[in-house]
Parts: structure tokens; C-alpha cells; sequence
């Protein structure tokens, strides 16, 4: 049984990764990993506003602390903001739960490192493991040890006052509407950014019921609408658990993630040595064609924030983003964080002074068309993918067209994300993929 994905693990919460038997296996098994490999120190748990996230909690910890394993509950707070408590205190480990942008009905696990930065692949088979062990395995207690828990609310502000400090005498004479997508950020945004008179918020109660739904990052074209509508000049949209951001502009649309990146990439290369970007293979071409011509260095990783992270410490990059909406701006954070990115936006607003849509059209965005497609075997994905390369690869052209084609981490199909400037080749690429496995090959 695969658990951990690129970032944790989540489902339906009474389903899956989410049912009572399935949390004391992973909590038992925290535990073990924290006698064999962790200093005695504290676990910290954070959580968005989800209403299954304090029933999470308060098993893990529970089960922790029946073990030996001291917590401390950073409460509601978000994944960025988690990530910021480890680096600056003395934890041994985080435990976020979360299902990030899904539906409210889900939630899920993220687990960082002492550093602050997503726990390694390694640590999470030596976990995966110890919890296919648990799994119908009651045991007795094995040590004497009881650990304690309490709540630590100063954890918030910490994160918060970080933010401010990071941007001192920072000014904004345009508008934004802020969607909070009733998540984690509902109430440590509006604290951070109180300063700005001209920035609003909306749906920023802590309502778990409504995370993510019709509102938030997966659905900036409503907030465009309401900042055109309201007569704002700019967008910001969190997920449920903050740690990306999507930005809409009145005069422009929506802005997408890989624009935003070179105009990041560019204000922050006049502060470093670094010409290099940071992002994941399914970047849109356009990446790619503005890297090149503004003499930028683009290197492209595997799907997964946590391996952008690493490139980006590896190489001491400036930036890193998934196109998801996910900046890393490894100066002042140690994981992806949305509120983060809007300061630096609110930056870039300043530098270009009412110019920002007129650079963004001087940069170039292929047209994307994406695609599932249903396999019989989810195991036999990779063969399958090298074949179908080898049938399509004489079909496009790699100047104009981008493809790529990945495996789905849990479901049985493969994810298709093509980019072309102007001519599609789109039917033709899926006809022979569909002819290809239709025909027995998988």
C-alpha cells in the first residue's frame, strides 16, 4: 500500500488515510519513529479550520503523548506558518493536517522536518512501513513514559510578525480583495496585512464546513469577477491551508503562476548572483521561451513542492514555483508560502508603478489543453509512458509544443499536459494514445 504522495497523504475524511484505525496505525507509528531517530524534543501539530482537524489532533495526540511524546498544538495555523515554527523553535518534528486545496469533506497529513522542510522520501517509507505493521496489531505499551500536550498561541504570531518585519516601510497605492477561502489564513492575513487600508477580505471566517468550496485558489475566476465588480485593482486567493496563492488582475485576468515567476525572478536577480528558476516539469512552455530570452536559467523537477525545495537549497536559487500557485522564496521561509507571496507581491507593485499588466503581456504563455486518461494497470504506467513518447515524439515539434505525461499517483491513469503556441497537434497525440492502449498494451 502506497501512503505518502509528493505532499502527505489525505482522502475522505471516515475513508482510506482517514479512518480511526488507519490514524492510530500512523500515530503509533510517529511514535516509534520519534524514540528510534528524533532528540526528545516536542512534536508540533498545526491545523487548518477544517471541523474533522481537531478530532485528527486530538487522536494523534493522544496516542503521542500515551507513548511518551510530548505535544505542543500550534492550533489553527497555516502550512507556511507551521513551517515557520519548526526553523525557529525547538521541535523535533511537525505534523500538519490538512487536505490543502480539496473539498472540506477530505483531510490529510503533512510532515516536516525539525528545518522546517517537508520530511524526506526516506523517513517516509521507514513510516509507510512501521504503519502497514500497526494495522490490526494492538500492542501493549512498551515504555513507562507519558508524554504531555498544551496549547501554544503565541506560534501564530510569530509567523505574522516574521512577515512584517521581513518588509519594512512597504507601501501600496493600488486595491486587492483577499479570499481567504475560509482556511487557514482567515484571520493571521488580515493581522499582517492590517497596514494597507486598501486591501479587503473576503470569506475569511474560520468556517471548516466551506474551505475550498466555490471559493479560494482552484477558483480565481469568481474572484475576478468580484474585484472587477467592486472596482478593485488586484486579486489574491488563498487554499485551505495557505501555502499557495493565485493572483488576478482587473486590467490583466488571471495571472498565471508562471508569468509571476519571471517577475519575481527579475526584481530578486538585481539582489543575488542567481539567474536560476525553479520549477516542475509541467511548467507551461512559455516558461521555458521567457527564460531564454531574458537569459534566465530554468531548471525543471519532478511534480512535488518538496522537490522543487530541494533543488532550489541545492543550486541557492533565488525562487522556485509549481504552477499550481506555490512560490518558495527561501530567504525568509523554509516551505511554500501564499502570505509570503503576497507581500513580495505587493513589492513588485510598488517597483512597477501601474506597469505590471503591460509587462505581463510582454511575456509569453502557450495555450495548455490537460488530460486523464483511464489505464487498466496503474503499475506498468512508466513502460507505458516511455512507449507512447516513442510513438508521439516524431509528431511534435519542440519548439512550438510541449508534452508531457505522467502517472497518477493514486488513481489508474495517466495525466496528459500538452502546450502549443498556435497550431494544435492535440487530436492526433491523443488519437495514438488512445489507440495504443485500447489496443492492448496496458
Amino acid at each position: 500500500m502506497k501512503i505518502f504522495g509528493s505532499d502527505g497523504f489525505r482522502s475522505k475524511f471516515g475513508e482510506k488515510y482517514m479512518t480511526l484505525e488507519f490514524l492510530i496505525a500512523f500515530a503509533k507509528s510517529i511514535s516509534n519513529y520519534h524514540v528510534k531517530y528524533l532528540k526528545n524534543t516536542p512534536v508540533i501539530i498545526g491545523r487548518d479550520t477544517r471541523v474533522t482537524g481537531n478530532i485528527i489532533e486530538n487522536l494523534i495526540t493522544g496516542i503521542l503523548n500515551y507513548n511518551g511524546v510530548n505535544v505542543v498544538s500550534a492550533g489553527i495555523i497555516p502550512t507556511p506558518g507551521l513551517s515557520f515554527s519548526l526553523k525557529d523553535n525547538n521541535y523535533s518534528l511537525g505534523i500538519m493536517i490538512t487536505a490543502s486545496h480539496d473539498v472540506a469533506q477530505n483531510n490529510g497529513i503533512k510532515l516536516f522536518k525539525s528545518s522546517g522542510v517537508k520530511l524526506d522520501e526516506e523517513s517516509e517509507k521507514i513510516i509507510e512501513f512501521d504503519i502497514r505493521s500497526q494495522i490490526n496489531n494492538i500492542v501493549k505499551k512498551d515504555n513507562g513514559k507519558t508524554g504531555s500536550n498544551y496549547f501554544e498561541p503565541k506560534l501564530a504570531r510569530e509567523y505574522q510578525k516574521c512577515l512584517i518585519d521581513a518588509f519594512p516601510n512597504l507601501n501600496l497605492n493600488e486595491s486587492i480583495l483577499v479570499d481567504c477561502s475560509y482556511g487557514a489564513f482567515h484571520s493571521i492575513a488580515k493581522k499582517a496585512l492590517n497596514n494597507f487600508k486598501s486591501i479587503e477580505f473576503i470569506n475569511d471566517m474560520p468556517e471548516g464546513d466551506k474551505i475550498n468550496f466555490k471559493c479560494g485558489a482552484l477558483e480565481p475566476q469568481n474572484l475576478l469577477e468580484l474585484v472587477r465588480n467592486n472596482n478593485f485593482d488586484y486579486g489574491a486567493a488563498f487554499d485551505g491551508d495557505g501555502d499557495r496563492v493565485i493572483f488576478v488582475s482587473n486590467e490583466y485576468g488571471i495571472i498565471e503562476t508562471e508569468k509571476l515567476m519571471i517577475i519575481f525572478a527579475n526584481y530578486l536577480s538585481g539582489k543575488s548572483s542567481s539567474n536560476i528558476l525553479v520549477s516542475t516539469e509541467i511548467c507551461n512552455k512559455g516558461l521555458e521561451m521567457n527564460c531564454d530570452i531574458l537569459g534566465l536559467k530554468l531548471e525543471q523537477v519532478k511534480v512535488g513542492d518538496r522537490n522543487v525545495i530541494n533543488k532550489v537549497l541545492k543550486d541557492q536559487c533565488n525562487i522556485g514555483a509549481e504552477p499550481s500557485g506555490h512560490y518558495f522564496f527561501p530567504k525568509i521561509s523554509s516551505t511554500m508560502d501564499g502570505l509570503l507571496t503576497v507581500f513580495h507581491f505587493i513589492k513588485i507593485l510598488t517597483n512597477y508603478k501601474g506597469q505590471l499588466s503591460d509587462e505581463l503581456n510582454k511575456l509569453v504563455h502557450f495555450n495548455r489543453i490537460t488530460k486523464d486518461i483511464p489505464i487498466k494497470n496503474n503499475s506498468s504506467a512508466s513502460s507505458l509512458i516511455k512507449d507512447l513518447y516513442d510513438g508521439i515524439n516524431p509528431i511534435i515539434d519542440r519548439n512550438t509544443e510541449k508534452l508531457v505525461i505522467r502517472r497518477s499517483m493514486w488513481d489508474p491513469v495517466i495525466r496528459v499536459y500538452y502546450d502549443f503556441k498556435e497550431n494544435s497537434n492535440f487530436e492526433k497525440i491523443n488519437n495514438h494514445i488512445l489507440t495504443y492502449i485500447d489496443g492492448g498494451k496496458n
